[in-house]
C-alpha cells in the first residue's frame, strides 16, 4: 500500500511538472526521466512522446517558414538589385543616341564627316542596345523557363568549331586553338552550348590581352565532359574570382563597356553549363593568364 501510494504521488508530481512545462510551451529535455512501468506511466508516456513529436514538428515548421520568409526577401532584394541594374544599363546607350540625334536635329549645317561619325556611334550604341536585350531574354528563359528550354541530340565537337569558327575574324593577332577532338555527343540545347563557347571565346578576346586561347578536352567518361579554356593573357585578380559570374558584375567597368559588353555573359555561362548538368570555375594560370573549367552532362 505504501509504495502504491509512494509511486502515485511520483507520478502526480511528475505530470505536474509535464503540464506546467506543456501550458508554457516549453520543449522537454532530452533527459525528462519517464514514468514509472505502469499501466498509467505507459499512457503518461506514450502523452510526452506525442508533445515531443509536436514539439519538434513546431520547431521543423517554424525553421521552414523562417528559411522561406529569408529566400523570399532574398529574391524581392535581388529581383530590385537586377531591375536597379538593368535600367542603369539601358539607361547608357539610350542617352547615347539621343544625345547623338539631338545633336544632328538642332545642326542641320554639321560637316558630312563629323554628322558620320555621330550616325556611326548611334549605330554602334544600338547594337549594344540590342545584345544587352538578347542577354537579357536569354537570362529571363533560363530562369523563369529552365524546365521548357528545348535540348536534342548534338555534336558537341561541331557546336564548339561552329563558335571558334564565328569568333576567329574578331581574334585579331591573338589565335583560337580547338583541341577538343571530333565525334563528342551531347543532348542539349544548341543555342545556350554555343553561348558557352562564344562568351568564353569573346571573354578572352576581347579582355585577356594575350597571344592564344586554348579550348580542351580534360577528361571524360560515360555521365559526361571536362573542358578547359584558357588563355595566356593578364589573367584577373583572385579578388574577383568568386564574382565574375555575378550579372552586371566587371572587373574593367569603363573598359568592357567601351567595348561593348553587357556584364551578362558570365552569367549566362554559368547558368547554360548549370542547365546541362555541370559547373565552372575561373582559375589563375602561372605565370600568367586565366582558364575556365567547367564540366557538362552527355545527358542532363
Amino acid at each position: 500500500m505504501i509504495r502504491d501510494y509512494l509511486n502515485r504521488r511520483y507520478i502526480l508530481s511528475r505530470l505536474e511538472e509535464f503540464v506546467y512545462m506543456a501550458e508554457k510551451g516549453n520543449p522537454l529535455d532530452t533527459f525528462f526521466p519517464p514514468f514509472p512501468e505502469s499501466r498509467a506511466g505507459r499512457l503518461l508516456n506514450r502523452l510526452v512522446n506525442v508533445y515531443r513529436r509536436d514539439m519538434n514538428d513546431r520547431d521543423t515548421l517554424t525553421a521552414a517558414r523562417e528559411l522561406v520568409a529569408r529566400e523570399s526577401q532574398d529574391n524581392i532584394r535581388q529581383k530590385k538589385q537586377l531591375t536597379q541594374n538593368i535600367n542603369h544599363e539601358l539607361k547608357t546607350p539610350v542617352s547615347s543616341i539621343n544625345g547623338y540625334l539631338e545633336t544632328l536635329i538642332n545642326n542641320p549645317d554639321l560637316p558630312q564627316a563629323q554628322r558620320d561619325a555621330f550616325l556611326r556611334k548611334c549605330y554602334e550604341q544600338s547594337q549594344r542596345l540590342s545584345s544587352l536585350l538578347a542577354d537579357l531574354s536569354t537570362i529571363t528563359r533560363m530562369d523563369e523557363a529552365s524546365d521548357r528550354i528545348e535540348k536534342e541530340d548534338l555534336s558537341l565537337s561541331e557546336v564548339i568549331g561552329e563558335a571558334v569558327s564565328d569568333m576567329e575574324p574578331l581574334a585579331g593577332r591573338l589565335a583560337i586553338i580547338n583541341n577538343f577532338p571530333a565525334g563528342r555527343d551531347i543532348f542539349g540545347n544548341h543555342s545556350l552550348l554555343y553561348s558557352i563557347f562564344r562568351n568564353l571565346l569573346e571573354n578572352a578576346i576581347f579582355y585577356s590581352k594575350g597571344t592564344k586561347v586554348t579550348v580542351s578536352l580534360v577528361s571524360e567518361d560515360e555521365s559526361g565532359y571536362e573542358l578547359s579554356i584558357e588563355d595566356d593573357g593578364v589573367g584577373i585578380d583572385s579578388v574577383h574570382l568568386d564574382r565574375i559570374f555575378e550579372r552586371f558584375y566587371r572587373v574593367d567597368k569603363g573598359r568592357s563597356r567601351k567595348i561593348g559588353g553587357t556584364g551578362l555573359g558570365l552569367s549566362i555561362v554559368k547558368n547554360a553549363v548549370n542547365l546541362h548538368g555541370g559547373t565552372i570555375k575561373a582559375v589563375p594560370v602561372s605565370p600568367s593568364g586565366l582558364r575556365f573549367e567547367f564540366s557538362l552532362a552527355r545527358r542532363s
